[in-house]
């Protein structure tokens, strides 16, 4: 058995795959498996995937019919041996010595979910990014629901840094036991068409683990592009955003009781309906109308669950775009909604 399973969806990246499967072949933590799904890519990936695997026995090569990141990495999650399992996305790369500290910390701690920090990639420019004040190793349950929290919505982090922070849902800087994956049959919702589906995982992680430990050292470099799949226009927003709501929804139901993460999913759903404002509603890309455009939103903001959340949402929690859209919602749109866009 491998000590970590490594997972890498891949497509349309032949200018970066070759620097993210070096950086985990060169990994100081020999015993490891590398599995490469080749989501249907159409260039030149499948072949450079079978270049690599034809030289390391350590790498696990499968070629499918394009079906999205979240089935490529369930795919690649079907095949894993490891005792603990991570997943790197093929236009990144990871330390070279990710696995090693990692593991080593999993082994000493005994935690289900070791956690490192990563940095952003701006071009040139390398930005730490760090997500706790403080190091922990929890194994308190109200600890870890705190963790499910920051999860659903950055704002409700327990113990923030002071400097800005993304990706907390990110399963690339979160070695977990695979052992805890199936035995609460745990993968990505491929539902949620690539949206928020990593986060919806990691809250079912940290719902599930018994113990998890964070490390404030960097193990993954994370590449900003601005024209991501988060960044761009969709005629389905809309309907990616109800996927999105019904699936957090019956996470809520299944492990929160009393009510304890209901605050932070009315911040996620404040946060999609900003991100539907920029990215759907007055994009460039709408082909609607004004008039259309205005009453289609006049109808998505009298739907649930946009209008409780707008009510009941701690503004003071939000990022400041977020906390602005809150504070204008419901009020005449035209100001509110055309005004911000501009």
């Amino acid at each position: 058995m491998a000590k970590v399973s490594i997972v890498v969806p891949i497509f349309k990246v032949e200018a970066y795959l070759k620097r993210c499967i070096d950086s985990l072949i060169g990994q100081t933590l020999a015993d490891i498996e590398i599995i490469l799904v080749d989501d249907g890519s159409p260039d030149s990936c499948p072949a450079i995937c079978d270049r690599y695997a034809a030289k390391d026995e350590r790498i696990k090569v499968i070629h499918k019919k394009n079906g999205g990141v979240s089935a490529a990495r369930n795919d690649g999650l079907d095949i894993t041996i490891g005792e603990y399992v991570i997943f790197c996305d093929s236009d990144d790369w990871m330390e070279l010595d990710a696995c090693e500290v990692l593991y080593k910390k999993g082994l000493e701690t005994g935690a289900d979910v070791v956690v490192g920090d990563i940095n952003r990639i701006k071009g040139d420019t390398v930005i730490y990014n760090q997500y706790f004040a403080n190091e922990f190793h929890y194994t308190n349950r109200a600890d870890m629901d705190q963790l499910v929290m920051a999860d659903i919505y950055l704002g409700y982090c327990p113990n923030p840094p002071e400097t800005h922070t993304i990706g907390y849902g990110g399963p690339w800087n979160k070695l977990v036991k695979r052992q805890l994956l199936l035995d609460n049959n745990i993968n990505f919702d491929v539902s949620l068409l690539g949206l928020y589906d990593d986060i919806l995982y990691t809250a079912y992680v940290y719902a599930n683990m018994g113990s998890i430990v964070y490390i404030q050292k960097p193990v993954y470099n994370y590449v900003v592009v601005e024209t991501s799949i988060t960044k761009s226009y969709k005629a389905n927003s809309l309907n990616i955003s109800n996927r999105i709501f019904k699936a957090f929804s019956a996470f809520i139901k299944e492990y929160s009781f009393d009510g304890k993460w209901d605050k932070a999913f009315d911040a996620l759903v404040v946060r999609r309906f900003e991100e539907n404002l920029r990215y759907y509603f007055f994009s460039d890309q709408n082909g609607k109308g004004y008039k259309q455009t205005i009453n289609e939103l006049k109808e998505t903001m009298e739907q649930e669950p946009y209008a409780s959340a707008a009510q009941n949402v701690e503004i003071d929690r939000l990022e400041p775009y977020q906390a602005r859209v809150a504070k204008l919602y419901g009020q005449n749109l035209r100001p509110a909604c055309g005004g911000y866009i501009n």
